[in-house]
């Protein structure tokens, strides 16, 4: 009587641990498939950004670095002009195009200079 008991008490805590063992694998198995899930989207949303960049026709930054050593070199006779830091060329190229368009697309006509001064000088 007590093999069939230990017998029993071993089955069952194979039992226990198979499902133990199962339940650790399906836990690993799905956090493998959230992180892939994860890398998958994110991949998709830069995919995506970059080709809507791409239809904009916006220069990258690689791209606006090679102008402006090229044109360092053309202006400076082959010396390297100093680069402006990514955020004042943000703020310049924001300025830049809330200046020349408006949200129709088209240049802003310029307004007619005022004399503030009565005698005009």
């Amino acid at each position: 009587m007590r093999d069939d008991i230990r017998r029993m008490a071993l089955f069952g805590s194979g039992v226990a641990e198979l499902t133990r063992n199962r339940a650790e694998q399906l836990a690993k198995e799905l956090l493998e498939r959230s992180k892939q899930n994860r890398d998958d989207i994110v991949n998709l949303v830069r995919g995506e950004i970059r080709n809507q960049l791409a239809s904009l026709g916006l220069a990258s930054k690689r791209e606006l670095e090679r102008l402006e050593r090229r044109v360092a070199r053309l202006e400076g006779g082959g010396r390297p002009a100093r680069t402006t830091s990514t955020a004042t060329r943000k703020r310049t190229s924001a300025k830049r195009s809330t200046k020349t368009t408006s949200s129709s697309g088209r240049r802003p006509r310029p307004t007619p200079k005022t004399d503030p001064s009565p005698d005009g000088s």
